[in-house]
């Protein structure tokens, strides 16, 4: 056999090699983490700590840089900004100390500096970012003619993305205080989840509808949240919300390879006591929050989108330059996941990681419905 051949030969070839045995030292150096988004006019907590190696986790107690001073200023904004102030909350989280009436212009300039004192010496990272340009949502007819087991598959062109009610106003108690009332007064157009293979299989399945979003740049690159808005919807009209009775139940090899393993959450049914028959599948669950950073204007939304039925909310985050060089076109690290990122953090005290970027989000929703 050519599996018993190939073993002697491995072993010569294994054994007339030098093996590296050089030992590499890992310098510890100041990260930073943070980003402007201009679509939901908000500055996100900046995070400050330090670098470990790969055999200590990050959250490591003690690794947080707590004492710094951070300041951000404009250029090109309107207004301008000169100094707008951080405080820090814990753990190396610093958050804007008046984010309120905050107006963030696409195409101006945003510089960071943050500086602290460390073993008695003084440390200075500074970072700018570039806030992109504005994208318009709309979904538009594919230019794929989709066919499911040889038969042409309709594809809805007008998917209504209600653009007009979808204004950051419309969720500021939501991403403050997780209200969802504003639920009951949305406009939402629905998909109806499909289970066949041609549209739960690859990144190549059946779309539900085709979003555009409206840049010239066929290259650009973005990042799409999905977020379950009805975890514990009541999927049977039983009466009952039972947690992560919303959840897509699906451990198919696809699901698998694509979505990874669901999780299983013990749920006390005792707090239930008139259901008699429990399906298996309530508690199991994938996360409710979903993220797929894709390159491109014009992208099929697919069953990889989201994992659950009812509301979603799906968040498209144009990136910027920095953003793009950080991951080199690769945000989901397919090519090279060990490789180390071209980091936009300058510091005094040499090498520093991390990065500082920003996004201009817009916002839609989209209902699932179970198939009958």
């Amino acid at each position: 056999m050519i599996f018993k051949k190939t073993i002697p030969i491995f072993l010569i070839l294994l054994t007339s090699c030098d093996l590296p045995t050089e030992n590499i030292s890992y310098q510890k150096q100041p990260v930073l983490f943070g980003y402007i988004d201009a679509g939901l006019n908000k500055i996100e907590p900046i995070y400050l700590s330090w670098s470990n190696n790969f055999s200590t986790s990050h959250l490591t107690e003690g690794n947080h840089i707590d004492n710094a001073t951070i300041l951000i200023s404009t250029n090109g904004n309107i207004p301008e900004y000169d100094s707008i102030e951080f405080i820090h909350f814990e753990n190396g989280e610093y958050r804007v100390i008046n984010p309120d009436n905050l107006t963030i212009t696409p195409g101006s300039e945003w510089s960071i500096i943050a500086t602290f004192n460390h073993d008695n010496q003084n440390y200075i990272l500074n970072a700018n970012t570039t806030i992109p340009d504005d994208i318009n949502l709309t979904s538009v007819e594919s230019s794929i003619p989709w066919n499911c087991n040889g038969e042409s598959v309709f594809v809805n062109p007008n998917f209504n993305l209600h653009q007009d009610q979808n204004i950051p106003e419309l969720i500021e108690d939501w991403l403050s205080t997780e209200d969802l009332s504003f639920l009951d007064n949305i406009q939402v157009d629905e998909i109806t989840y499909n289970t066949e293979d041609c549209f739960t299989s690859s990144f190549a399945s059946v779309p539900f509808f085709t979003l555009d979003l409206g840049s010239e740049n066929d290259n650009i690159v973005s990042r799409y949240t999905s977020i379950a808005l009805e975890t514990d919807k009541d999927m049977n009209s039983d009466g009952y919300n039972i947690p992560y009775e919303a959840a897509i139940f699906d451990t198919t090899i696809s699901a698998l390879a694509f979505k990874g393993p669901m999780n299983y959450v013990e749920i006390d049914y005792t707090q239930f006591s008139d259901i008699e028959n429990i399906p298996y599948e309530w508690g199991w669950h994938r996360d409710p929050v979903d993220r797929i950073n894709l390159t491109g204007n014009v992208i099929p939304i697919s069953w990889l989108f989201f994992d659950y039925y009812g509301i979603n909310m799906m968040i498209v985050q144009p990136m910027g330059q920095e953003y793009e060089n950080y991951f080199e076109g690769d945000p989901d690290e397919f090519s090279a996941p060990y490789k180390l990122r071209e980091t936009n953090i300058i510091s005094n005290q040499g090498d520093a990681y991390g990065l500082f970027y920003s996004t201009n989000s817009k916002f839609f929703f989209f209902n699932v419905l179970k198939e009958q």
